[in-house]
């Protein structure tokens, strides 16, 4: 955490339910079920996120289901989990992160692309496009 204006860390252990907004980054180890609206999210390995996301950049380690929309950059680590609706501008999974629900890529132009019921997992790859 380099600038810490704006920021908000939720840390192991902690558990917050309501809608947040902030203008800079928050960092998830405990629980959030809710609404986050912020320019970046960081879900570390021990965080859990229920609830509507939207963000610039997200980096996910930890759970996040529901929703989420990314303007930018959707990084899944091996680590990470993301289930529900998910919109995104540029998505990365590292081997064994885990992706499933329905998946919108986000253009410039707002076409899109939409791919439902897929699960990225070590086992698994079913893709559907529209």
């Amino acid at each position: 955490m380099e600038d810490k204006k704006g920021c908000l860390l939720i840390g192991e252990g902690v558990s917050l339910n309501g809608n947040i907004t902030l203008p800079g980054t928050i960092y998830v180890y405990g629980h959030v079920s809710g609404e986050i609206v912020a320019n970046e999210i960081h879900i570390g390995e021990s965080g859990n996120v229920s609830g509507n996301v939207t963000v610039t950049i997200a980096d996910i380690k930890g759970k996040l289901a529901n929703s989420i929309r990314v303007e930018q950059t959707l990084s899944i680590r091996s680590t990470g989990e993301v289930s529900g609706t998910i919109k995104y501008q540029s998505l990365e999974i590292e081997h064994g992160g885990v992706i499933d629900g329905e998946i919108e890529k986000l253009s410039l132009n707002n076409d899109s692309t939409v791919i439902t019921k897929i699960q990225i997992s070590d086992s698994e790859e079913t893709d559907h496009k529209e």
